[in-house]
């Protein structure tokens, strides 16, 4: 099951979707008063610009203070010339990242929970066995991360996906028209992810980043009348690291386009962990496999 969980992106052959990186980003909501009515005309687009820019970069804030939501995934990944698509739905608190889901491929299905930064998956019958016997496995997210390891950015936590609206560029963002997502009528904008954002100042990651993405990652955004988001789809060419070798190569090349879509905000969200005695702890044998620092 551990090499399912280490191929999951790149290889297509998983149930990992929201967790292609692991992500968190801050951005400022920028705003601008202009006054000077005799260039009304001449300032329209500029206008028009700032307010999509003031509406996109308060997107990820106003929908986490809805506290919560439904969720419907999707993530088709094209590799190898084969195309597979895994879907998922369940629930997700936005403040803590809470999250219970079901996600669903090829008839089969696998559960997930993620509570408190841990990782919880339940996989389908007949995807090998976990150690022990038991039923659920788990990973600690923020320990993997702390690894820094080349498979730290693998694991599929949807706040994860989610978090990429917290780190849009502020310029360049395409107000694209309107249109209804789930009975609601929503403004659709397209922006580009902006890599040092999502880096967080690190370097290094961001020069992992551009290896693995390259320069520009295009999301989309619809969002409703009151700001909340009701979808987001990020759409990446990903350079997968050449197996056996030093993670500075790359191997194949996946395209990944992931959805991410909500509604009935302030649903509750009540997720209990698996029983311990049930639950298989793969994080240092993730780690020990995936030796080569990101």
């Amino acid at each position: 099951m551990t090499a399912i969980a280490k191929k999951r992106v790149f290889r297509a052959t998983g149930y990992g979707l929201a967790g292609l990186l692991t992500v968190a980003g801050a951005a400022g909501c920028g705003s601008g008063d202009d006054k000077d009515t005799s260039k009304t005309q001449d300032n329209t687009s500029t206008s028009a610009q700032h307010s999509s820019d003031q509406v996109v970069q308060a997107t990820n804030e106003k929908t986490t203070r809805a506290g919560s939501a439904k969720v419907k995934l999707s993530s088709t990944v094209v590799a190898d010339g084969k195309s597979k698509t895994v879907t998922g739905a369940g629930v997700m608190d936005f403040a803590h990242g809470t999250s219970q889901l079901t996600f669903g491929q090829a008839g089969k299905r696998l559960e997930q929970r993620v509570i408190d930064k841990i990782l919880y998956q339940k996989p389908p019958k007949g995807e090998g066995s976990l150690p022990g016997g038991k039923t659920w496995m788990k990973i600690d997210l923020k320990k993997l991360a702390a690894s820094g390891t080349a498979g730290s950015d693998q694991a599929s936590d949807p706040a994860d996906s989610f978090a990429y609206s917290k780190s849009l560029a502020r310029k360049d963002i395409k107000k694209v028209g309107q249109e209804s997502v789930g009975g609601v009528d929503t403004t659709h904008y397209r922006v580009m992810l902006d890599i040092e954002k999502l880096a967080q100042g690190d370097e290094q990651k961001a020069k992992k980043l551009r290896r693995q993405l390259g320069e520009s990652v295009p999301v989309d955004l619809w969002v409703d009348g009151k700001g909340l988001m009701r979808r987001q789809q990020v759409q990446m060419t990903v350079k997968a690291p050449d197996p056996g070798s030093s993670s500075q190569k790359t191997g194949g090349t996946s395209k990944v386009k992931s959805v991410m879509e909500f509604s009935d905000f302030g649903t509750g969200v009540n997720v209990d962990k698996p029983a311990a005695s049930d639950t298989a702890d793969l994080t240092d044998k993730l780690i020990q496999q995936n030796p080569e620092k990101a």
